[in-house]
Order: structure tokens, then C-alpha cells, then sequence
């Protein structure tokens, strides 16, 4: 059996995690790739790899996908069918599998993050290597499901526990589990460093699989949510449609004081972002600006 090298590739900001699999033939496909496609090209060049394939195993509510740029440099973008993606794909239905370089991708329906989620089994011939779980199963916790809608929480929440029972703690224990979403996540319930998991340490150390039945499962698991930010409600459907394309990435130019100065002066639709730290925005600062200390969160913390 031939195990494909998997790179993890972390967003510290986000908490989460994409993935590189070298297939082994000179191609590569990439897990739940992150909107900028530089992190996954730069990999792959360096292993002499060519991505051909960007899987997607849920529509994303904490950030914006970038497949599409990957695909407008020759991957081809797999994702669940009941997804509805706007711009090209292969859509997948549950059971379905895919060859990928000689290797076998398998889609298992699991619904409970999301609705139209799906886990994705890499197999060598009848032997899985790989389970890419998404915002399923994650390290000592999973996903939560109340980013979709109040009337639906408590119903993906079973539905996640019966995707878990049935779909996932019945492959082998030894293998190796792939999560998206891992600590520092607001999508994952329970912190934590580790961001690679197996089946049978899931099975015997999870807490929330502790649970001794369904209902248990449900008040554990909705007893721990905490807040999340109000663009999680937007960036479904944002993915959905598909996120502009770049295909070259824009540059940011830098300005002047004086033509920020004129901006804000003029009245111009502006916000003015201090990234310096809190002490050095307390001693001055330009009028009306906001202060978001530069660092890995950056990003989520920044104003529309």
C-alpha cells in the first residue's frame, strides 16, 4: 500500500488547516484550500508537483474559498453536488468516487456542520490512507452547526451524530483523520494544538463521542457554543456563487499620509485600520480610525 505525503498547510488566523496530497503520478490535489493560492503553488512547485484537483468538502462560512483561483490554473474543482456551486466543478453525489492519480476519492455524506457536507476517503486500491473530514469529525471535538440557522441547530446537530456513528467510527481505527477545522477555529468546539487525528483515538478520547446516545450528544455539544462573526452568515452563499477572481493576485499599494489624510478630509467612503499595537495607537492616532493590532486574526477582526 502507498501512502501519499500529505502537507498540511495551517491558517493560524482562521484556525484552520488545507492540505497538499502528492498523488504520486506528478499531480497534487489540495483539501479546503484558503482564498490566497500562493501557500498551495509554492508547495507544490517545490515538490515538482502540478494541482490538479481542488476538493471542497462544505461551503465555507469562515472564509472564502480559493479554488476558483486554483482552477483558473488547471485544477479541477470537486465539490458536493446539493452544493449548487455557480462556477465550474465536478459535483459530487454521496458513495461516489473519483480516481486521483491512481488513488481512489470517496465521497461519505456526513451532514451536520452543513447540510450538503461531505468527508472524503483516500484509498489505495480496498486500503484507505486518508480521511479528509472537513467540519465533521475534528481533534477531540467536532464541528458546530448553528451557523446555518436557529430553526436548524438542534436538527444538523443529530444529523451530525448519526454521520459520526455511521459513516465515520466505522472505518479502522489506525487511520489517519484530516480535519479542516482545528484550534483557534471558530467552527471547532474544544481548543487544542493538535490538528491530525485517527479514528480510534477520536472513538476512545473524544468527549463529545463520549456521549451514551444521541440526546446526550445534542445538549453536550449546543451547551458549548460561543459567539462567531456576523460574516459568517454571508460567506456561504459568497462561496456558492464563487469569490471574484484574481487570477494574478493584486498588490496592495502603499499611500501617503497626506493622500489618507485628503481621503478621510474629503469625506470619501473610507475607514482608516491602525494595525500598530494598543499603546502606540492610545498615545495618537488619526481621528475616527480603528484600532485592530496587526496579527494572525487580523482578518476576521477587520471592519467591512
Amino acid at each position: 500500500m502507498a501512502v501519499p505525503e500529505i502537507v498540511t498547510i495551517v491558517d493560524e488566523g482562521l484556525g484552520n488547516s488545507s492540505y497538499l496530497v502528492d498523488l504520486g503520478d506528478g499531480s497534487a490535489l489540495v483539501v479546503d484550500p484558503a482564498r490566497q493560492p500562493g501557500p498551495y503553488l509554492a508547495e507544490a512547485e517545490h515538490r515538482g508537483l502540478r494541482i490538479t484537483t481542488a476538493v471542497e468538502t462544505h461551503l465555507h462560512a469562515d472564509f472564502l474559498s480559493g479554488s476558483r483561483e486554483l482552477a483558473a490554473r488547471g485544477a479541477q474543482v470537486v465539490a458536493a453536488r446539493a452544493a449548487g456551486l455557480e462556477h465550474p466543478h465536478y459535483g459530487l453525489l454521496a458513495g461516489e468516487r473519483l480516481d486521483v492519480g491512481g488513488l481512489t476519492l470517496e465521497a461519505l455524506a456526513t451532514p451536520g456542520h452543513t447540510p450538503e457536507h461531505l468527508a472524503y476517503l483516500l484509498s489505495d486500491g480496498a486500503s484507505p490512507v486518508a480521511l479528509f473530514s472537513g467540519g465533521s469529525l475534528l481533534v477531540g471535538a467536532v464541528a458546530r452547526t448553528d451557523l446555518i440557522s436557529p430553526e436548524q441547530t438542534e436538527i444538523l446537530a443529530r444529523s451530525l451524530y448519526r454521520s459520526i456513528r455511521d459513516q465515520l467510527l466505522s472505518l479502522p481505527d489506525d487511520l489517519a483523520v484530516y480535519p479542516t477545522h482545528g484550534a483557534g477555529s471558530f467552527c471547532s468546539v474544544e481548543p487544542g494544538g493538535e490538528r491530525v487525528t485517527t479514528i480510534g483515538r477520536e472513538r476512545t478520547s473524544n468527549p463529545l463521542l463520549a456521549a451514551v446516545d444521541e440526546d446526550a450528544f445534542v445538549a453536550r455539544l449546543l451547551g458549548g457554543f460561543g459567539s462567531f462573526p456576523p460574516y459568517f452568515l454571508e460567506l456561504r452563499e459568497v462561496n456558492r456563487r464563487g469569490p471574484h477572481l484574481y487570477g494574478e493576485w493584486p498588490v496592495l499599494n502603499p499611500l501617503e499620509p497626506a493622500t489618507v489624510r485628503d481621503l478621510v478630509e474629503n469625506g470619501e467612503e473610507v475607514v482608516v485600520v491602525d494595525a500598530r499595537q494598543v499603546d502606540a495607537f492610545a498615545a495618537g492616532h488619526i481621528h475616527g480610525s480603528v484600532s485592530i493590532p496587526l496579527r494572525p486574526q487580523f482578518a476576521s477582526a477587520c471592519p467591512r
